[in-house]
């Protein structure tokens, strides 16, 4: 019988700047998208086809944290000084980079009866994604 894989968020590793994140929010901890198709395809008025690999490497990076994270002061300080940073999510089975990193903006807020989320967006500018098991 084949071992089962099983997903366990603790063999989530997510470091930016060389610095490990803690603290997310309750469900998705992270997600991220590359932001085009890594191809563009087109027919013309006759019928033939043409395709043209698309070289844009933008990526974005979503990170929920619990407004009680350790880490939230640490990414506030990285977007309010605007700089650029390498980035790295690591799973047993996954292995997404960047080496050029920009937090969009400071985490929006809100205050009420549960723990507070604090969202950062990443913006990527050379974005790999990798299945490495």
């Amino acid at each position: 019988m084949a071992d089962i894989p099983v997903y366990n968020a603790k063999d989530v590793v997510l470091t930016i700047n060389n610095i490990v994140i803690q603290g997310f929010q309750d469900g998705d901890m992270i997600s991220y998208t590359i932001k085009e198709d890594r191809v563009q395809t087109e027919v013309d008025a006759q019928g033939y086809p043409s395709i043209a690999i698309n070289n844009n490497r933008l990526g974005q990076i979503t990170i929920n944290l619990s407004g009680n994270s350790a880490s939230h002061k640490y990414l506030n300080s990285l977007a309010n000084a605007n700089k650029i940073v390498p980035i790295v999510i690591k799973t047993k089975n996954e292995k997404i980079t960047g080496n050029q990193a920009i937090i969009a903006k400071p985490a929006d807020g809100q205050f009420g009866k549960q723990t507070p989320k604090r969202t950062y967006t990443i913006e990527v500018l050379d974005m790999d994604v990798q299945v490495v098991a």
